[in-house]
C-alpha cells in the first residue's frame, strides 16, 4: 500500500504514469496552490486494486474524465462504478471534432480549436470543479497531457501562478509519459504525427499568446465562456492558500 504522507508532485502508482498533485506552486501575489486539492492524471483504466486504494486514501472524492465516448467504452475507468469516489465523464470533445483536427500539424493549433469550439464543455468542467472543491478532484484524459494539460493551465492561471511555472508543470508530462510513448514514436515519426506525443513548452506558450490575442487573456476567456466574476473569484479561493513558512 502506497503511503503519500509527504507532499509530493508525482504519485508513482502501479498502472499509471502521470498522476500528479498541482499543489505547492507559488503565485505572483505570494500565495501557493493547495496540496491534495487538484490532481492531474493519465487514464485510470490500468490501476490495480492497491493503486485504486491509494487514490482513495489520498482523499480524492471526485474524478473528472475528459475522454470521449469511444475511449471510455474501450478502456473504462476502474472508478466508474465506485461507491467511494464520484466518477464523472465530461468529454472535452467527441469523435466529430477529431476530423477537424486531423489536418493540423502542431498541438498548439489543436488547443486553439478546443478553446474556440469546446467552450460549453470547458465551462461545464470548470463549474463541476468549483462545485466539487474543496474535496480533492482528479482530472484526467488518456495521457493527461493535452486535454488535461490545457484544463490545468486554465486552473493555474486562475490561481495566479506565473506562466513559466505553468509551462514547467505542463512539460513534466513528457518526462513521465516517455516510457508509455517510446514504443509508439517510430511509427508516429514515419506518419509525421510525432508531435502528438510531444509535450513542448512552446505549445503552451503559443496557446497563452492565442488567448491573449483573441480573448484578452485567460480570465477574459473564462468570462467569454460564461463564468461569472463570482465563480472565478471562488475558484481562485478554493485553489490557493497562504504560503507555508
Amino acid at each position: 500500500m502506497e503511503n503519500f504522507s509527504n507532499l509530493q508532485r508525482h504519485l508513482p502508482l502501479e498502472g499509471s504514469y502521470n498522476i500528479r498533485d498541482i499543489g505547492g506552486y507559488v503565485t505572483v501575489d505570494g500565495y501557493q496552490t493547495r496540496w491534495k486539492t487538484i490532481l492531474r492524471s493519465d487514464s485510470l483504466h490500468r490501476l490495480p486494486l492497491a493503486s485504486q486504494q491509494a487514490i482513495i486514501d489520498y482523499g480524492v472524492k471526485t474524478i473528472i474524465d475528459l475522454r470521449y465516448a469511444s475511449e471510455v467504452q474501450n478502456r473504462p475507468s476502474v472508478f466508474a462504478e465506485s461507491k467511494q469516489i464520484k466518477y464523472l465523464n465530461i468529454p472535452l470533445f467527441e469523435n466529430e471534432l477529431l476530423e477537424q483536427l486531423k489536418p493540423l500539424k502542431t498541438q498548439a493549433k489543436n488547443y486553439y480549436i478546443w478553446l474556440d469550439s469546446c467552450q460549453a464543455q470547458f465551462r461545464k468542467i470548470l463549474e463541476t470543479i468549483i462545485e466539487s472543491l474543496p474535496s480533492p478532484v482528479l482530472i484526467h484524459c488518456t495521457g493527461g497531457k493535452d486535454r488535461t494539460g490545457l484544463t490545468i493551465a486554465l486552473l493555474l492561471s486562475v490561481a495566479n501562478v506565473p506562466v513559466h511555472t505553468i509551462v514547467e508543470d505542463f512539460v513534466l508530462s513528457g518526462d513521465y509519459l516517455a516510457p508509455l510513448y517510446a514504443p509508439l514514436l517510430p511509427k508516429a515519426r514515419e506518419l509525421g504525427n510525432a508531435y502528438m506525443f510531444e509535450c513542448r513548452a512552446e505549445t503552451l506558450l503559443d496557446t497563452f499568446k492565442y488567448l491573449d490575442d483573441k480573448y484578452g487573456g485567460v480570465i477574459a476567456y473564462l468570462k467569454t465562456i460564461g463564468l461569472t466574476n463570482e465563480q472565478i473569484s471562488l475558484l481562485r479561493d478554493l485553489l490557493v492558500e497562504a504560503q507555508l513558512n
